[in-house]
């Protein structure tokens, strides 16, 4: 009898203990996240060089409520109508077209061969940052669960010569603190 209540006793012992050590693990694995981003609750696909506008490409096509993006600089290139950075142009004013919320915030220090003009005669909600600060980020933010966040700028050189790194995240998550940030750097801009 005493010998089956002290085994009883111990089995309680240890499963309290396995409670008590998922909670802990649970508790570490919360505190492991980043104002709650949780690293194993995104997924995460580089795209280097070239490999940047067939993604981006793919990803504005197929957007379907927003597409939010922050950029030091965006060119048009009238006379090279089939150019990269043209396409992903005419992505957005597709976007656009199809009833997607299309937002853009530049630098304003490369006004030069911007596609700012060209952008907001096609319906585009576009604009500059201030003159006091320099917008050198590149986020893209679309349907609030897709973000595209690296070097690359929409121009010849980005798109077609340079080393460029970027990753696309696919988190919820993720995408609204980026829209958080976005939605900060529009309304003082």
């Amino acid at each position: 009898m005493l010998r089956d209540k002290l085994l009883l006793g111990l089995l309680i012992g240890i499963l309290i203990g396995i409670i008590v050590g998922v909670e802990v693990v649970n508790i570490s694995r919360e505190r492991a996240c980043l104002e709650n981003l949780c690293l194993d609750r995104i997924s995460v696909i580089p795209i280097t060089d070239r490999m940047y506008f067939t993604q981006v490409h793919d990803i504005l096509k197929n957007s379907k409520k927003s597409i939010h993006m922050v950029a030091f600089e965006i060119k048009y290139y009238p006379t090279y109508p089939n150019s990269s950075e043209n396409m992903l142009i005419r992505d957005m004013i597709d976007a656009k077209k199809r009833g997607v919320d299309v937002k853009i915030l530049l630098d304003e220090s490369l006004k030069e061969n911007s596609a700012f003009d060209y952008l907001r005669k096609n319906g585009i909600d576009i604009k500059y940052d201030s003159e006091n600060v320099t917008t050198h980020a590149k986020i893209i933010i679309v349907d609030n669960k897709i973000v595209i966040l690296g070097s690359t700028n929409w121009s010849y050189y980005s798109l077609e010569k340079n080393y460029e790194a970027n990753v696309v995240l696919l988190s919820e998550l993720i995408a609204d603190y980026f829209e958080g940030y976005f939605q900060k750097v529009w309304n003082i801009s």
